[in-house]
């Protein structure tokens, strides 16, 4: 199968390099809260209600390789996809670089499934990154935000530090995230959403699912403020055919 590689500029101390990276695999983590065990008695609840959830948190879920995407416009299936801003870890010959990326997903089959929602969209990457050894010391300070464009209006959805979520290395020490081929391309997990922006969709009379990045545009950023950077991409998710109003009008 071909995999088209990725190209990167890596930004360090030093100065700028270019790297084509090709992709061994893609994954991501999930229910990757730092308070580890919060989440899991979280987890044990939504599952004895009968809720989707897993067994295990942070969880490793895999992407298909040809979903990751550098563009700045692609097509989904259907209005109702959204994205997250994660942090991503690429671990290749050794080396370990970080940059940002979204989790872009089926906002729709979410409450259904776990892995499902994630396969039906490109997977937006930055195409420049970090040497990991650059920010380890400071990994916490790093910040990551996000913001969604809906008719007009730009609702922040994420704007949270890093000590939210685990470490990259409590994942890449994972036997899960061992295992995966290299180059590996890892997206850390989504830190959670700000409470205001409920209320401004609300105030806004927008659509509830705002809140999960479903609109016309998306920021993704990673701030790192000791070093003054930042890593963000925008896109467009630009949605194709689907049958949403036909069901949401019964058929008729």
């Amino acid at each position: 199968m071909r995999i088209d590689p990725i190209d990167m500029v890596i930004e360090s101390k030093e100065g700028k390099a270019s790297r084509s990276i090709a992709i061994g695999s893609v994954a991501g983590a999930r229910f990757s809260s730092r308070d580890v065990e919060g989440m899991r008695k979280t987890l044990d609840e939504a599952l004895a209600r009968g809720e989707s959830g897993t067994k295990t948190n942070p969880s490793i879920f895999r992407i298909a390789r040809y979903l990751l995407t550098q563009s700045d416009e692609f097509e989904v299936q259907g209005p109702l996809t959204g994205g997250e801003a994660e942090i991503v870890a690429i671990r290749t010959g050794g080396e370990l670089v970080i940059t940002v990326g979204s989790d872009q997903c089926d906002r729709e089959l979410d409450p259904l499934f776990q892995d499902k929602p994630k396969q039906m969209c490109p997977h937006p990457i930055a195409a420049v990154a970090w040497p990991y050894a650059e920010v380890r010391d400071h990994w916490d300070r790093l910040q990551i935000y996000s913001q969604v464009e809906v008719a007009g209006h730009v609702i922040p959805l994420q704007d949270s530090p890093a000590s939210e979520l685990v470490g990259v290395e409590y994942l890449l020490a994972m036997a899960e995230v061992q295992a995966l081929p290299d180059p590996m391309i890892l997206y850390g997990g989504a830190v959670p959403p700000l409470d205001s922006a409920g209320a401004t969709a609300e105030r806004l009379n927008l659509p509830q699912l705002t809140t999960s990045g479903v609109g016309d545009a998306y920021l993704a950023r990673l701030s790192d403020p000791v070093l003054g950077r930042s890593i963000e991409i925008r896109y467009r998710a630009v949605p194709v055919g689907d049958d949403l109003q036909e069901r949401a009008e019964g058929g008729e």
